[in-house]
């Protein structure tokens, strides 16, 4: 009988160890420098809100958030590089669109971003732009689309990669304007960009962020925003739908992820301190500057994944009604 209680009283001392062990580890984290893996090259909408990111949770936590560059097959390289590290909170992914939400483009990824990856928060939203180069002879929507109709698959947008928001809003334009304009992918915007400054490209519809600065400065000709509304950054440039295409609305976001199984108490002490990050009055002018939008600040944990389930379901659906796939 003793031999049985004591090894009943080592049982429940081992499962309230296993129950308390998240808990500990969350009343300590962090207590060494985090990895922030940005998963486009640099350059990008998303390594310049995730350098922000980190250097605001670098103030708070008084540890080093560093951030790694980890491009290739549409952000999915650097993704499962994350999914498959350990799940302590000590890597870290700064999520997109196109890993949460249209990774079914890409049928053979050795990692299912479903299940192996936990969305921590949902950073932000923001609309993307049509731009051209500051000499192109296309001047509106209509032009774009009538050039695509009389002249097919002459006129090349790149993006930051099959899958990418960049990539998706261009195949949403295609889709509803019948349009035959041709994607070229490149490893992030950045590269995407200097070409299309270059002249070797015709088109991108580009993160408002990145592409506003080279349109400030002349290098870049903005046609229209993607989103239902005018961005306040650019309030004399149309909306895709007021410029031609009826219906027509796209919005790209950002999130902070982590390998699944990561500890929920670590994941909540992220969501609360990100969401607080986000919503900092410091923040606002900066993210104004980008051209970003925070999101409201009840996007818990659960809502996060509410939210990020239903924008998979949509995108899901165009993919296979467009017959899309990364080649």
């Amino acid at each position: 009988m003793k031999k049985l209680l004591a090894a009943v009283a080592a049982a429940a001392f081992a499962a309230m160890l296993a129950c308390a062990a998240p808990a500990a580890r969350a009343d300590t984290y962090p207590s060494r420098p985090i990895r922030l893996v940005v998963p486009l090259a640099p350059g990008g909408s998303a390594d310049v809100l995730g350098r922000l990111i980190a250097q605001k949770l670098s103030e708070k936590y008084g540890q080093s958030v560093i951030v790694e560059n980890r491009p290739g097959v549409g952000g999915n390289i650097g993704a499962e590089n994350v999914a498959r590290s350990e799940p302590d909170g000590y890597s870290l992914l700064f999520g997109t669109i196109g890993i949460h939400s249209t990774y079914k483009i890409y049928p053979n990824l050795k990692y299912d971003p479903s299940r192996d990856l936990q969305p921590v928060v949902l950073l932000a939203e923001l609309p993307n732009v049509l731009v051209v180069p500051a000499n192109s002879e296309l001047t509106d929507t209509r032009a774009v689309i009538a050039e695509g109709k009389a002249h097919p698959n002459t006129l090349f947008f790149g993006s930051a990669g099959f899958g990418s928001s960049t990539h998706m809003a261009g195949e949403l334009f295609k889709y509803q304007s019948h349009a035959a304009i041709s994607h070229i992918p490149y490893k992030g915007s950045g590269p995407a960009l200097t070409d299309l400054v270059g002249g070797r490209l015709q088109l991108m519809f580009e993160n408002l962020p990145t592409a506003l600065p080279l349109i400030k400065s002349g290098q870049l000709r903005a046609l229209a925003v993607t989103s239902p509304t005018r961005a306040p950054s650019l309030p004399d440039v149309p909306t895709i739908a007021e410029d031609g295409l009826p219906g027509y609305a796209f919005t790209a976001w950002f999130t902070i992820a982590a390998p699944a199984h990561t500890p929920e108490a670590i994941v909540a002490k992220l969501n609360r301190d990100i969401r607080e990050i986000m919503l900092s009055k410091d923040m606002q002018a900066k993210l104004a500057d980008l051209g970003v939008t925070p999101v409201p600040g009840d996007r818990d944990v659960k809502a996060t994944a509410t939210f990020i389930a239903g924008e998979t379901r949509t995108f899901s659906q165009m993919i296979q009604a467009a017959h899309l796939t990364a080649r």
